[in-house]
């Protein structure tokens, strides 16, 4: 049976739920560039794999629609992006976790991939867990953690390689190659900006003031072993940070 909600009819998210599938985990990508090799839907791909790879593995989970776009201003001047405003964002996460409680979920669980997504959720997650009566919350948002394993997945490939910050590099486009290797065009991989860049003055001067290509990290170093290995572990970490906040 499918774990992704959007895939079920409602008799059969009422039967799981039933059933003890009462646990949501509602991922939050983006439509967003990542660099000429990789799609717009970077994120929210990684996003729902791993959503998938977590319920999986804690047993009573399903996986709400990944919720896209997301906040990405700091991409708008590459084509395709689309940004949301960070009050948008607040208020489709706010609806999404009200229907689910409507629905019997028990355990509601935010957790935002995409790295502009993480403040906004930081900041209303304390107004959804106060209107929130018969649902538990649960908030998975450390992105420094997030990018410390993906780095750590490097090293045990034995690369002499770090990337201070993830986007469109070796680490996501082993992640993209691990779940669908057509997607990312190899011949287009181009090596884009390598140093670390402050998060706050990324978000207000924008990718483009350090990438034309919309890179950060060598993509030429992405290896699909690195990707699964990105893949079970942080999905090893959500499934353990979440039940460690329900015991």
């Amino acid at each position: 049976m499918t774990l992704k909600l959007e895939d079920m009819s409602w008799s059969e998210v009422s039967e799981a739920v039933k059933q003890g599938k009462d646990t949501v985990l509602i991922l939050l990508g983006s439509i967003e560039q990542h660099g000429p090799h990789l799609p717009l839907k970077t994120d929210t791909l990684i996003a729902e794999e791993l959503g998938i790879r977590t319920a999986r593995k804690l047993g009573d989970a399903l996986v709400a629609p990944v919720i896209r776009p997301g906040c990405s201003r700091h991409h708008m001047e590459f084509e395709g992006t689309v940004s949301i405003s960070p009050e948008g964002l607040k208020s489709i996460v706010k609806d999404y976790c009200h229907a689910y409680e409507k629905h019997g979920f028990k355990t509601i669980v935010l957790i935002p991939y995409h790295g502009g997504n993480f403040e906004p959720i930081q900041e209303i997650e304390p107004e959804i867990r106060y209107e929130l009566k018969d649902s538990e919350l649960i908030l998975v948002a450390d992105l420094e953690k997030s990018m410390m394993l993906m780095n750590e997945s490097l090293k045990k490939s034995n690369l002499e390689l770090v990337e201070p910050l993830i986007h469109a590099g070796a680490t996501e486009t082993s992640v993209v190659m691990a779940i669908d290797d057509t997607l990312v065009k190899m011949d287009r991989v181009e090596r884009g900006y390598m140093d670390d860049i402050p998060l706050n003055r990324l978000f207000l001067k924008g990718l483009k003031s350090f990438t034309d290509n919309g890179v950060l990290g060598d993509p030429s170093k992405a290896d699909k072993e690195i990707g699964e290995s990105i893949l079970e572990s942080l999905s090893d970490w959500y499934v353990e940070y979440i039940r460690r906040e329900r015991s």
